[in-house]
């Protein structure tokens, strides 16, 4: 679901009309849903801008893409395969999705309103955060699981 000003629309219904839209040069704007790319988008508060994906994406990108189940994700490319595919990843997930092909891409995120302000993912700043979220991936992993792991051991007590 994607909100349309108060309405929320779906998204299987809107997907021809944005897929009309960024084909024509244009630009889609709506609100991301979901914690799986958490921090960078928050829940129903962050507004995405996306456009017609390049001929080739780059790690770091935001593609905006369908799952074979029909589900839309919005994930980072963690890594471009040598067969064309991309393995993708949201910044508040654990798991890489691999084998997404670039048919499943619809548009690529190119900023983002956070708070009212409008960040570009051209800025060397926003550049340098994909950056280090990507080299704090490891200690990311291992303090949420070991806190995911407290917080069963308590639970289990209580």
């Amino acid at each position: 679901m994607a909100d349309i000003g108060s309405r929320r629309v779906d998204l299987e219904q809107m997907h021809p009309l944005i897929t009309e839209k960024l084909t024509a040069g244009g630009e889609v704007i709506f609100t991301s849903a979901g914690t799986s790319m958490l921090p960078t988008l928050r829940d129903r508060r962050d507004q995405v801008c996306i456009v017609a994906p390049p001929a080739r994406l780059k790690k770091h990108d935001l593609p905006f893409y369908q799952r074979d189940s029909g589900q839309y994700v919005l994930h980072r490319i963690v890594k471009v395969n040598s067969d064309g595919t991309y393995t993708l990843r949201g910044d508040h997930q654990f798991v890489n999705e691999r084998g997404i092909r670039p048919d499943q891409i619809i548009g690529i995120v190119k900023g983002f309103w956070r708070g009212g302000r409008y960040i570009s993912c051209d800025s060397p700043l926003y550049r340098l955060y994909c950056r280090v979220w990507w080299l704090l991936y490891p200690a990311r992993y291992v303090v949420l699981r070991g806190r995911g792991a407290v917080s069963r051991l308590l639970r289990a007590f209580h």
